[in-house]
Order: C-alpha cells, then structure tokens, then sequence
C-alpha cells in the first residue's frame, strides 16, 4: 500500500513569537554572563595549567638534593629556576586581552607593563635555551640523564606559554562595539 506524504504550507514567522531584537538589558545580561563564564574557565584552566610545571619543580628539587655530580647538581638549580619563572609568569603576569588593529599602539601597551612583565618571560627562555645547549652537549658526550634533565624546563616552559596564550579572555569591547540598539516603539 502506497503512503502519500503531505506538506505543510509555509507560513511567515509571528512577530510577537520570538523577538528578534534583545534589549538593553539583555545584551548587557548577556556580556556580563560571558564575561563571568569565562573568567571562571579561565581560572579553572589555569590551576589545571598551573600543576605541570609545579610537578616539573617538584622532580626537580628531588634531582637536587639526588645529584651524585656537580654538574647534575648544577642543572638541577638551573631548571629549578626555570620552572619557578615559569610559574610566576604563567601565575604572577596578568594575561591581557588580544590588541586589535588601531585600538592602542603596541609601544604603549609595552610601555604600561611592569620590568617583570618585560623581561622575566625574555630571561626564562634565555635560561631554558641555555639549558638546552647544555643537553644537547650533554647528548653528544652521551650522558643522557643530563641530556633530559636539560630539556625538561624548555618543554614545560614552552607548555605552559603555549596554554597561557589560549587562556586570553574574551574580546568584549568588539562585542559591545556590534551589539546593537533596540529601534522601534
């Protein structure tokens, strides 16, 4: 037995169903709650972010106290260092929001941020690219205990700058620029 199928006519959308236009407050009800929302993601992800180089610093300060050399002892304070950097600007720095073109011209956002924000991410990775001349010299020698402890810090720095750049918040001030105005009665 043959079933037919019937169409249903297409009928324009009641005005008074679902409005189309949100209002004042809802659009600022609306910011405020992406604002919050991601703010607390952003702090959950940061914690979670914030357990890598806190173990790294851990294994670190055991390998101190457990060099049978120098040198091992030596690499040991040198990446306890790098990864403590590493928590106070993953911890300490304040994650700034994206700069868009002809907001704020880049030599005053520089110009605001403190010596640490400055330089203390420069001198991390000058200390864990150090770091890592001395694993690769410790690899050819082949001491290759020395080799991985070198390269720790420059992988978890290199971690944890990678996560910090995604955990930049959202771009409200473009939303607020595009909401728009309820017009009508």
């Amino acid at each position: 037995m043959a079933t037919t199928r019937l169409r249903k006519t297409f009928a324009y959308p009641d005005s008074d169903s679902e409005p189309s236009d949100l209002d004042e407050e809802h659009q600022e009800a609306l910011l405020s709650s992406l604002r919050d929302q991601d703010n607390a993601r952003s702090q959950l992800y940061l914690q979670v972010y914030l357990v890598v180089p806190i173990i790294a610093a851990l294994y670190y300060l055991y390998a101190m106290f457990t060099a049978s050399t120098a040198r091992q002892t030596l690499i040991s304070v040198l990446s306890l260092s790098s990864l403590l950097c590493t928590i106070g600007i993953l911890y300490l720095i304040p994650i700034g929001a994206a700069i868009g073109k002809g907001k704020k011209p880049l030599y005053r956002v520089e110009a605001e941020k403190s010596p640490v924000e400055r330089y203390l991410p420069t001198l991390n990775a000058a200390l864990a690219g150090m770091l890592c001349l001395s694993a690769i010299a410790s690899w050819r020698r082949g001491m290759m205990e020395d080799a991985l402890r070198g390269t720790g810090p420059a992988i978890v720095s290199g971690f944890t700058m990678l996560s910090r750049q995604q955990l930049r918040p959202l771009d409200l001030e473009g939303l607020k620029q595009a909401r728009y105005e309820l017009k009508g009665a």
